[in-house]
């Protein structure tokens, strides 16, 4: 990983083979960033990503073989537990000749190439709690 920073904004560099969240979560943990969003580009494998159904209060995911352009990630950072969380969402274009796109929360991926994360930190305090009727951690205002 490589980073830079002015002020608030973070561009931060991860390499291949590096695992997304915990890499994003250690960068906030020791950059002391406690809420922000982000953006990114770049390519991942390895990936397991699916949907909350809220009917069952669970989520399905699923597991990709091979490489994804990362078309489109978006996120935010927030505390749970006193530690930073990501909650990240993508679209992700297969790497071959159908480019079919798939887009979900992202539970884990491995940068296959590169991955260029811009993060903003924000002035407000975020946090999230468990909510026992939706059954997900909520983002705190």
């Amino acid at each position: 990983m490589h980073s830079t920073k002015d002020g608030k904004n973070h561009v931060i560099i991860l390499e291949r083979g590096e695992d997304v969240i915990p890499a994003l979560e250690e960068y906030c943990a020791e950059n002391k960033i406690i809420a922000g969003v982000f953006t990114g580009i770049g390519a991942v494998n390895n990936i397991e990503i699916g949907y909350y159904d809220f009917d069952k209060r669970e989520y399905h995911f699923r597991k990709e073989e091979g490489d994804f352009e990362v078309a489109s990630m978006n996120g935010n950072v927030a505390l749970f537990d006193g530690k930073p969380f990501i909650h990240a969402h993508a679209v992700l274009s297969r790497c071959d000749k159908t480019l079919e796109c798939i887009g979900a929360h992202i539970k884990t991926a491995s940068v296959a190439v590169t991955l260029e994360v811009f993060l903003t930190e924000t002035k407000v305090s975020l946090t999230r709690k468990h909510n026992d009727f939706i059954g997900l951690k909520l983002l705190q205002v």
